[in-house]
């Protein structure tokens, strides 16, 4: 109808696919390029060799890209972290989110992998993390634990659950949005062997980050996630 106002539209998010694929790109750019350097100054021969310190260090250029997005979304289109992205918490989500990461890890990986290890017992889910945990003593297990239980379950959550999951939810059913997030992040870790119990962790995850929408309980049960394999790595 002519002169009628326009039809009020649903308010477009800032970042899209191309700032998850950016992200993405940036961070295995960065990784890569600082393991050759590493490498070739070290003369490392393979990555068992590094010690932990590096192997921590490596991690730094790999989550430039994870933050580096974010970081330039809320600089340059007023992205704000608690709003857009979710990054708020409650103090509820402490509690219940370390326990779903600790009884997802303890409990549902081992059944995710039991039909597995019914037709072969040569499958050690748990060998990358058990040679990190052997490079660690003394500083080394707290800087162990900064990276792999802190670091990653806030800077990967921010990414994949604040960034990727609604970049997707913008162009896909939420449910798709979710599988596809999980897929992404199961595959971003390159570890063939871990990559059944990481996709069903992201789905656990981006579920949260859905249910609540929020990222604070899904940041939790990251760390619990996590934490429950670093404690029984040194532990046993």
């Amino acid at each position: 109808m002519i002169g009628a106002d326009p039809q009020p539209t649903a308010e477009k998010r800032p970042w899209g696919l191309p700032h998850v694929v950016a992200g993405l790109f940036l961070s295995l750019f960065a990784s890569a390029v600082f393991s050759v350097v590493v490498f070739a100054a070290g003369g490392y021969d393979s990555q068992a060799d590094l010690p932990l310190t590096l192997i921590a260090l490596l991690q730094v250029p790999l989550w430039t890209g994870l933050l580096g997005v974010p970081f330039w979304l809320a600089r340059r289109s007023g992205v704000s972290w608690a709003t857009d992205l979710g990054f708020t918490f409650q103090r509820s989500d402490i509690l219940s989110g370390l326990a779903i990461g600790v009884g997802a890890q303890a409990a549902l990986v081992p059944l995710l992998y039991a039909p597995i290890l019914l037709f072969t017992d040569d499958l050690d889910v748990s060998e990358p993390a058990r040679e990190l945990v052997d490079k660690a003593d003394g500083l080394g297990i707290a800087l162990l634990v900064l990276v792999v239980v802190v670091g990653a379950a806030v800077i990967e959550e921010v990414f994949f659950r604040g960034l990727m999951l609604r970049a997707f939810e913008d162009r896909w059913h939420p449910r798709v949005a979710l599988g596809a997030s999980s897929i992404v992040f199961g595959l971003i870790h390159f570890q063939p062997l871990q990559f059944p119990a990481l996709a069903m962790f992201g789905l656990i995850s981006g579920y949260l980050a859905q249910r609540y929408g929020r990222l604070g309980r899904a940041i939790w049960a990251h760390v619990g996630f996590n934490a429950w394999t670093v404690a029984m790595l040194l532990v046993l």
